[in-house]
């Protein structure tokens, strides 16, 4: 990889981002695309400065547009302008990563094409202030939970990806801090790997620049982590009552004979409204829920494997139900509604990475 550009969303940023830039310039000789995201006229000669240094550029947002806004300006500046790069690599502009780190980083881009590549922070340190401990740590699980693996620093700004992956990129949504998140989380349903990589931790003045405002952008990532099971379970929904309605039109209005007894009246319901609204669940979780580009033997495979999915949880249901009621003597209306809740966390993970696994290699996530 010839040739990479560095890319730092900037907002308000203080007089060390000049330095910090000329350092990496001197390490790597890569090219530097700063995005002024409406810091207003104060930081008008830090700005000048910047775009003076050489192989620099400073492109202007008038008003404050949002970390993911400025970070998709940077990237459709270099889709245009600059063809020739072959690597795109993100950092912060509080000089929290290290230019050492920076050449690591490219290194490793550069033996995994096709990669997004995280820098990973340790959280372990006394320094490390406590609400970026709590804050990336609670994202981490959360992340976990919703997406289903594991990233350790999944709100890092230092990343880096080949040029393949820039129109990607620019496709995602998110305009803020939750752009980050959606980052990660559309790769994973796109299977593009995921490399972290470990870094220094540095925070100055115990992170005061920081620009992250812990409620509303928090609640902006969790929205982002829960859309699709948000999603699972309307569609869930939408079929309980699909099923309940057909169940209900199959008793009333099959015909009632002395040959046709009762259990087979309620049978025959069960399987057609079971059947119709299983299959109107398998075809919204498959082309809205879990919307993803499948590879063909992976869409030839998701069928039998919604369907195994189907009876399993079927027989866990039962068998849960059971076990609950002779060991806690709980009632079964109860008891059924606890074991299928957990069982519904289940089957929603279940579908989203093994019966609708997106195409491509998983990538090592190494902490």
């Amino acid at each position: 990889m010839d040739q990479i550009c560095i890319i730092i969303p900037a907002l308000e940023p203080g007089t060390e981002l000049c330095g910090y830039i000329e350092a990496l310039r001197a390490k790597t000789a890569a090219e530097v695309v700063v995005v002024d995201d409406g810091s207003g006229y104060q930081w008008r000669k830090t700005f000048e400065r910047i775009s003076a240094i050489r192989g620099c550029t400073v492109l202007k947002h008038e008003t404050n547009r949002g970390k993911g806004r400025a970070l998709k300006t940077a990237f459709g500046y270099v889709r245009r302008e600059k063809p020739e790069i072959r690597g795109v690599l993100c950092v912060d502009c509080d000089g929290q990563h290290s230019a050492d780190d920076v050449v690591r980083i490219r290194r490793v881009m550069e033996q995994c094409p096709g990669a997004l590549i995280l820098g990973s922070r340790d959280f372990s340190g006394r320094d490390v202030p406590l609400r970026s401990w709590f804050g990336n740590r609670m994202t981490s699980v959360l992340f976990w939970l919703f997406c289903g693996k594991w990233i350790a620093d999944t709100q890092t700004g230092f990343r880096a990806f080949g040029f393949e992956l820039l129109d990607r990129m620019l496709q995602i949504p998110g305009e803020r801090f939750e752009y980050e998140t959606q980052m990660l989380a559309d790769c994973i349903r796109r299977g593009i790997p995921i490399r972290s990589e470990g870094i220094r931790t540095i925070y100055r003045d115990g992170n005061e620049g920081s620009h992250f405002r812990p409620v509303r952008d928090s609640l902006s990532i969790l929205r982002v982590l829960a859309a699709d099971l948000i999603k699972f379970s309307f569609s869930s929904l939408f079929c309980g009552m699909l099923d309940l309605c057909l169940f209900w039109a199959a008793v009333t209005f099959l015909p009632r004979q002395e040959s046709f007894t009762v259990f087979q009246r309620i049978a025959l319901a069960t399987i057609g409204a079971r059947g119709i609204s299983a299959a109107a669940n398998y075809l919204l979780n498959r082309f809205w829920v879990f919307e993803r580009g499948m590879q063909r033997g992976r869409q030839m495979r998701s069928l039998p494997r919604y369907l195994l999915l189907c009876a399993a949880t079927a027989a866990a249901s039962a068998g849960a139900v059971a076990a609950v009621c002779v060991s806690t003597g709980l009632a079964e209306t109860p008891a059924k509604i606890l074991c299928d809740a957990v069982l519904f966390i289940a089957s929603y993970r279940i579908q989203r990475s093994w019966v609708f696994a997106p195409g491509g290699k998983e990538g090592a996530d190494g902490s």
